[in-house]
């Protein structure tokens, strides 16, 4: 047994050779029972050609710039390595500080090969993260901004893990405690308990006033997380709050003198800014955001309950969500408790169908609604397929949707296409690309059943 356990040992720094390989490197039958440094020896004269190795490094592979990728050949092997690569390695390795397994499994490389293309270009945790091309070509100073820019997001990413990591033991507690769900329930049943906004039935009086009220408030991006001196503005959720009631509140004192027929609410197009627990997007891009997720919930139903209440008290409120690229799953929970919360009050209708493009018709107007980020230029013919017969009946066509934070317009095949602005602050992502516009605005249709669009209202933060 002392043998296996020998080999074993050894097959821990080896394990391209077997037991019975190691045997016959050192010339002993597979039943003796040879000494630990008689099988290392014997197998380090294998490994390095006949000659033992003593403690001498190997020496430095050689290095031969091909344009495009280095040729690095050491005394066993040759391999190339694409200077795209190279500078995948060294911020990772350099900058991030990650493990030489993480680098290997992030990037798909061997092991055996990282630590060659290592040993060749003398990488350390300490390095510069640029190749010696970049050094030589670029400004110091612009190698020193990218430096500190990506030191700068590996702060927020930090700083987000730690937040994860923290939320993720609170939901542990949970779990162990089948408790969950159970808390959920009674947070939002305890929330609405306080209050009783708009759950009731309110008579409205029927007016033949021939006009529509449309209220977009488009890419609010409840719970996103902006700090002013790094993008020029601060943005939370109170912010949030105060803007998106702001706009409700100037929408109903600018209108107090009409009578509408109905008011189309449009809510979702990113209302939240993160979708679930990790506090990233739909698809899992991490968000820099404020708070928790059920205090980003719930804040958020307050909001719409409270916005629909108020309209509800002007006309009958019809209620669509359009499905956004940051929050299509929690803005679908939104929407079907806003129709168990209204259920009764026969003055709101909710519209809790999946679809992520939805219209309306109106006396000769049609207006579809989407977010806009998917369907491109295929938007010029969706609503003449998805609505041919509601495109017979009308004149009057347009889409409006957001994503891009910022009023944009065209005419195109008879349908105008509005992006709608938006009352959001500004985030880092979006200051550093390069993606500030003007003061924060959002927009209210007035819609004439015989002469179309109307009026717009603007409502400025």
């Amino acid at each position: 047994m002392e043998w296996h356990k020998r080999a074993a040992d050894l097959k821990d720094l080896y394990p391209e050779k077997g037991y019975y390989e190691i045997a016959d490197i050192i010339g002993k039958e597979y039943g003796h029972v040879p000494s630990y440094e008689a099988v290392k020896k014997a197998i380090l004269r294998d490994k390095w050609g006949g000659r033992e190795k003593k403690g001498r490094e190997e020496s430095r592979p050689i290095i031969k710039d091909l344009g495009e990728y280095y040729l690095v050949t050491s005394k066993r092997r040759e391999i190339q390595v694409t200077k795209d690569k190279l500078k995948q390695i060294k911020d990772l390795y350099c900058t991030q500080g990650i493990t030489m397994n993480h680098v290997c499994y992030k990037l798909n490389i061997p092991r055996r090969d990282f630590y060659i293309i290592k040993t060749a270009f003398n990488i350390t945790h300490d390095d510069v993260p640029f190749i010696d091309e970049e050094i030589q070509n670029r400004p110091v100073d612009d190698l020193v901004n990218e430096t500190l820019e990506k030191r700068k997001e590996q702060y927020f990413v930090k700083l987000q893990q730690e937040e994860i990591k923290q939320l993720k033991k609170e939901v542990e507690i949970y779990r162990k405690k089948d408790y969950e769900l159970n808390r959920i329930h009674e947070l939002v049943t305890e929330h609405y308990a306080k209050t009783d906004i708009g759950s009731k039935n309110v008579i409205i009086p029927k007016t033949n006033s021939g006009l529509m009220l449309e209220v977009p408030i488009v890419d609010l991006h409840l719970g996103k997380l902006s700090w002013q001196p790094e993008t020029g503005e601060n943005y939370d959720c109170n912010i949030a709050e105060e803007r998106f009631m702001s706009v409700v509140y100037d929408i109903v004192d600018s209108t107090k003198d009409k009578k509408f027929e109905k008011i189309l609410f449009i809510i979702g197009n990113d209302f939240f800014n993160f979708d679930n627990i990790d506090g990233t997007t739909t698809k899992g891009t991490l968000q820099q955001n404020d708070g928790r997720w059920q205090k980003m919930y719930l804040k958020g139903n307050d909001l719409l309950t409270e916005a629909i209440s108020l309209f509800s008290k002007i006309a009958s409120v019809d209620v669509l969500e359009i499905p956004g690229n940051h929050d299509e799953m929690t803005m679908y929970y939104t929407i079907v408790n806003l129709a168990s919360w209204f259920r009764n009050n026969g003055n709101v209708s909710v519209d809790i169908s999946p679809r992520k493009r939805k219209y309306r018709e109106f006396g000769k107007c049609l207006i579809g609604f989407t977010h806009m980020d998917k369907e491109r230029k295929r938007i010029e013919g969706n609503m003449q397929v998805e609505a041919p017969e509601a495109w017979g009946r009308t004149l009057y066509r347009e889409w409006h949707g957001g994503h891009l934070h910022s009023e944009q317009t065209k005419e195109v095949n008879g349908i105008k296409i509005r992006n709608l602005s938006s009352v959001t602050g500004t985030d880092a992502w979006h200051y550093d690309s390069g993606y500030v516009g003007s003061v924060a605005t959002s927009q209210t249709f007035i819609w004439d059943k015989e002469k179309g669009l109307k009026n717009i209202l603007y409502s400025t933060i």
